[in-house]
């Protein structure tokens, strides 16, 4: 907070009085006679309110005033004068003052119009804190690429962004960025200054998750001592993005089917339901129509869904921007690690191109920013990034020879390895998680990735 305060007077005893009042209320004061000094003063040191007299040698408030706003500099200026006129009062606040003291003044009136004052000024540069602060999150959450799959991506999120109420369905392989593509659409379209929510419906408990959608009533269970918001009244004119839906429990969709059709959200333990206009945009890496077809997931909620679906395409689908995005993650690490590392190198840039990159962009960002971190010289060198080393000398290795024997075992082997590091990757390396989706055994797994060598790519996971 700054409460720094310039008082700015000809009358060194008039300033003398206003500078000890204020010093005694804990503010930081500084003393300028004449709106020259002042003007030194201001452009060496920042302070959140000047006190101007109006009637100086030289400039005097006014031309003070004046000058403060053509610089735009931002504290707040009160003008302080014996002849206090309407007129003089109405030209003031016109250029721009924060407000007029007419002397002879209280001590209580002093305080009043500078407290008034100091708060705007703190709030305001909050407030530009915040924007810098949102922009730079936005800058650094961007969407980047220029490939042939993703110059389509781009056409359909500016088709969608056009209509806010049509449902959207964000398919594509974890780490793709399919939460990045559901900001841009809520950015872009008309919705883009009220609320976006996002929910990951694999990461909330059954029991839990309708009242976190919904909200509850106060005595609805045990523990619920007031009553709480659900997500869609938290998203309501915005956008609620509810990620990972296909890990819904049927008898939730069947809920939030009911929600689309009605447009009625009844809390946990209410009675009462209250009109949401939400825009919903869902994600998930699984195929949801095959789950239809087994039964696993509502065919009626599916089609409300899926009005307009998007795929994201995996990164190895588009190599050509992995240039871009080691450039643009670069920049992103530097500002995190407060480090200035330059670009890998075009040898490195390579390996990246030949990588498959099974867990995507988000892949791709951890392992450079290992390399940020390995890196003790701010240079990024192969011995970094020991993944792609690995990955690519199975790639560069001949793999036309050999008997058709030992061609297929090679084959089997890739096609294993893959769909482990797959199954990994979607459970967060949770290895309990990832056998049952394999349909193996815990055990089995194990012996698997011990025989095809498969280590955690970035840190050792709990199997809990």
């Amino acid at each position: 907070m700054n409460n720094k305060i310039l008082v700015v007077d000809d009358e060194e005893i008039q300033a003398n009085i206003i500078s000890n009042i204020l010093k005694n209320e804990t503010y930081v004061v500084t003393k300028a006679y004449s709106a020259e000094e002042a003007l030194k003063l201001i452009s060496k040191e920042e302070f959140s309110v000047l006190l101007v007299d109006l009637m100086m040698p030289g400039m005097g408030g006014m031309g003070l005033l004046k000058t403060v706003k053509e610089q735009n500099i931002g504290s707040n200026l009160i003008i302080m004068t014996a002849y206090g006129t309407i007129e003089t009062a109405v030209e003031a606040m016109k250029n721009g003052a924060f407000d007029y003291l007419t002397k002879p003044f209280s001590k209580d009136e002093l305080l009043v119009n500078v407290k008034k004052a100091v708060k705007a000024y703190n709030l305001l540069k909050q407030n530009e804190n915040l924007r810098e602060e949102l922009e730079y999150i936005n800058e650094e959450q961007k969407l980047i690429g220029k490939s042939g799959a993703m110059r389509a991506v781009f056409k359909l999120i500016e088709k969608v962004s056009n209509n806010d109420t049509v449902n959207v369905l964000i398919t594509g392989e974890s780490g793709t960025g399919k939460e990045l593509v559901a900001r841009e659409i809520h950015e872009r379209s008309a919705r883009a200054e009220m609320p976006f929510v996002p929910v990951n419906c694999s990461a909330i408990p059954e029991s839990l998750l309708e009242s976190e959608l919904f909200g509850y009533k106060k005595g609805a269970f045990t523990g619920a001592v007031s009553n709480r918001e659900g997500k869609f009244k938290k998203a309501n004119y915005g956008t609620i993005f509810l990620d990972e839906i296909a890990d819904m429990p049927l008898s939730m969709q069947v809920k939030l089917l009911r929600v689309i059709q009605d447009r009625e959200v009844t809390p946990v333990g209410g009675d009462e339901p209250f009109n949401v206009d939400v825009r919903i945009i869902s994600a998930t890496n699984k195929n949801l129509q095959v789950l239809v077809e087994n039964g696993q997931f509502r065919d009626d909620l599916f089609y409300r869904l899926n009005v307009v679906p998007i795929h994201i395409p995996s990164l190895r689908e588009r190599r050509e921007d992995i240039p871009l995005l080691v450039e643009h993650i670069t920049v992103k690490l530097n500002k995190k690690l407060k480090k200035n590392i330059p670009a890998p190198s075009k040898e490195i840039i390579k390996r990246f191109m030949r990588y498959d990159f099974p867990g995507n962009i988000r892949e791709l960002e951890n392992i450079l920013e290992r390399g940020f971190i390995l890196s003790d010289n701010g240079v990024l060198k192969s011995e970094h990034f020991p993944l792609l080393t690995e990955e690519n000398k199975r790639i560069e290795q001949p793999t036309g020879g050999g008997t058709l024997k030992e061609i297929s075992l090679e084959a089997r082997k890739k096609a294993e390895r893959d769909a482990i590091n797959k199954a990994l990757l979607q459970t967060s390396w949770n290895r309990v998680k990832a056998a049952r989706l394999l349909g193996v055994d815990y055990k089995t797994l194990r012996t698997k990735m011990k025989d095809l060598n498969i280590k955690p790519q970035y840190e050792e996971r709990s199997d809990t």
